[in-house]
């Protein structure tokens, strides 16, 4: 167990799961970004045992508004009646088969339905998984090695390079290209450099704590079509939660391939890349392949999804309460003279803190651990869903001002 730990400072049922879960479970959890230890938050809950709506519950039964949607997936909300119902229709039917199910292409229909721009669509369980499928696709098709990388894509080995001790090979090295988000200029220079060896440019669309770039987007569309490489667009969270279309349609650049996954089946496990067929078609030469990516609890709960996400102002929905709770938290900011500020698009708002790296980290556990204790689970990333109502976001904020009025 992490020697950081101060068990004391969590309620006994969560101490208690804690110190026996680390004897079993290295972080004694499955994901980086869900580690208690990641940022010590004394009133943040380890585990959480339920989810509703827009609510989640705790070992002790304590109930928070989450802003956190486990990560991004739940973007109908926790439990989405028509999306459950389905997968439960689905399980009298079964869950994998000894060769393709109907509902790949029912599933494959609706999404493309959705984004409106892509030709065709393969499936993995990650985001992870299917940003390395379009990179391994993109490589087919030029017969490059070279790629250009702005954002997180995962935890393969091309996009983990930078990590510290990450037990990847230094030779990799040399085909990977990364420049910060924005950066028009390292654009053009990794271009004069290698343009012609790049097989792709992947690119998260949004950095959520950073303002958009619709220039930074466009000028990599026309620097791909310039030197025949494909652009890929990394909307493991942006994908659905933006527009229908994700980022392709909010920013009206549209990409050659895309990875797909978090909000794709509000909670289910799966991810999807799709494209134009002149890059899709690359896998008649080359085999990207898994036993579960036709999984059928999954693919029913993403033709659910699209079917609330086409018939029904979930984005919309999301922008605005989204809007509400960032001008709500630059107002209570103003007011009391807080050093902090909102940023990025409505849809997931961030806060940044004031000062050096050491003093904002500082300042948002303080914040955070005050909202956790009001029973706000607060995120780096304010998520809402379209479970949230107003009524929420009028909740929040006022444990909001509560807690800010606390710590000044």
């Amino acid at each position: 167990m992490n020697s950081q730990i101060d068990l004391s400072k969590m309620t006994p049922a969560h101490a208690a799961q804690y110190a026996n879960a680390s004897k079993r479970i290295p972080w004694a959890t499955q994901t980086n970004a869900k580690r208690y230890d990641g940022e010590l938050i004394p009133s943040r809950p380890p585990f959480l045992k339920r989810a509703q709506g827009c609510r989640v519950w705790d070992l002790d039964g304590k109930s928070y508004i989450d802003y956190k949607a486990s990560l991004g997936p739940i973007i109908l909300g926790y439990q989405y009646p028509e999306v459950d119902d389905a997968v439960r229709k689905q399980m009298q039917d079964g869950v994998l088969f000894s060769m393709a199910s109907p509902l790949e292409l029912e599933t494959a229909e609706a999404i493309l339905g959705t984004l409106g721009w892509a030709d065709k669509i393969r499936y993995m369980k990650t985001g992870a998984d299917v940003c390395a499928s379009c990179l391994r696709l993109a490589r087919s098709k030029t017969g490059r090695n070279h790629f250009l990388t702005s954002g997180y894509h995962g935890y393969q080995d091309w996009f983990a390079l930078a990590w510290p001790n990450n037990g990847i090979p230094t030779d990799l090295h040399k085909f990977s290209h990364a420049i910060e988000y924005g950066d028009l200029q390292a654009v053009d220079e990794v271009f004069d450099s290698v343009g012609h060896e790049l097989a792709a440019v992947i690119v998260s669309p949004v950095e959520w704590h950073k303002a958009p770039s619709p220039k930074f987007l466009q000028k990599l569309r026309d620097k791909c079509d310039a030197y025949g490489t494909v652009l890929i667009f990394d909307e493991v969270l942006t994908g659905f939660r933006l527009a229908k279309g994700g980022a392709a349609e909010y920013f009206g650049v549209t990409p050659d391939l895309s990875a797909y996954a978090k909000a794709i089946a509000n909670g289910y496990p799966l991810s999807a890349y799709a494209g134009k067929s002149e890059f899709m078609n690359a896998l008649d030469r080359t085999i990207i392949t898994t036993t579960y990516a036709g999984e059928c609890l999954s693919l029913a709960a993403a033709k659910a999804t699209m079917d609330v996400l086409r018939r029904e102002p979930v984005n919309e929905h999301i922008a605005a309460l989204g809007q509400t709770l960032r001008d709500g938290f630059d107002s209570i900011f103003q007011e009391s003279s807080f050093p902090a500020r909102t940023e990025g698009l409505p849809h997931a708002p961030t806060i940044q803190f004031a000062g050096n790296e050491e003093e904002q980290s500082a300042a948002r556990i303080k914040l955070f651990d005050q909202l956790y204790q009001r029973g706000i689970f607060a995120n780096k990333e304010w998520f809402i869903t379209y479970s949230h109502q107003e009524r929420d976001i009028a909740e929040t904020l006022e444990k909001f001002r509560d807690s800010v009025k606390s710590i000044v």
